[in-house]
């Protein structure tokens, strides 16, 4: 199912990314994690440009302004509209939907399932057919609000088929870009299988600065994402490898807190 029907849908929403950018805040604010001390760079959607709020952090090696990252460990706090539309979030490590490595999330069956796509068009997007690798470390969903805490790796350079891609880290300013909508993915159970619905509840671009987020204990929090959850596809079942530590923030945007 297509993001977008045709080609005029698509000039207007580049437009919309271009004048909402203006009402996007790239000034991080430091937020740590309660349970598992990680700091993040965060920047957070207000409810005025997405229902639910939004949020996204990101932490970095302590080298990554000066020697470009290839990882990091992320932050999603994304929205749901009621226990039906579950709904879906991801976020642009290029900014643009466009030619960059997407990462989406979304909760079913008690887990926060996630996929990498890629895409050239505003169209569904591809799988990633990269190296890139996604570990777990703390999930929480309720009614109106899910939270993941990941490690990314292999995330900041991509590569599908002949084109190639790069977030960098040492320029200490990112170009992201994020979405969100309330209808959950269609076959939902298999990442690579499903289909997404035109992210209405907001998407946006905005130039992220890197303040608090590369961190001397990079290394030591690395040691926390011990979990993969894959879904199930076909005979693939969820795989857990070690039980998540419950750990969220509920930033301002957000309506309740998560349990």
């Amino acid at each position: 199912m297509r993001f977008f029907a045709h080609a005029s849908a698509a000039v207007a929403a580049v437009a919309l990314f271009s004048s909402t950018s203006i009402a996007q805040s790239g000034t991080p604010v430091a937020y740590t994690d309660p349970d598992t001390g990680i700091t993040f760079d965060t920047w957070t959607v207000s409810e005025t440009l997405s229902e639910g709020g939004y949020t996204f952090g990101m932490a970095l090696p302590s080298d990554a302004l000066t020697t470009d990252a290839t990882e990091f460990i992320g932050y999603l706090l994304c929205s749901s509209h009621n226990s039906t539309f579950t709904g879906w979030c991801g976020v642009s490590l290029g900014g643009f939907m466009t030619d960059s490595l997407l990462v989406l999330a979304y909760p079913y069956g008690g887990d926060i399932l996630t996929s990498f796509r890629y895409t050239t068009g505003y169209y569904m997007p591809d799988v990633y057919t990269g190296d890139a690798e996604l570990t777990q470390i703390s999930s929480t969903i309720n009614s109106t609000h899910y939270a993941l805490i990941f490690r990314c790796s292999n995330c900041l350079q991509w590569t599908q088929d002949s084109a190639s891609g790069s977030a960098s880290t040492s320029a200490g300013l990112l170009d992201l870009g994020w979405a969100q909508s309330f209808p959950a993915p269609g076959n939902p159970s298999c990442p690579s299988n499903i289909s997404l619905l035109y992210h209405d509840n907001g998407h946006n671009i905005f130039a992220a600065t890197l303040e608090n987020a590369p961190n001397a204990s990079y290394t030591d929090w690395t040691a926390l994402a011990q979990t993969t959850v894959t879904g199930s596809c076909s005979t693939t079942t969820t795989a857990t490898t070690a039980t998540p530590t419950s750990s969220v923030r509920v930033s301002a945007s957000a309506s309740a807190t998560l349990k």
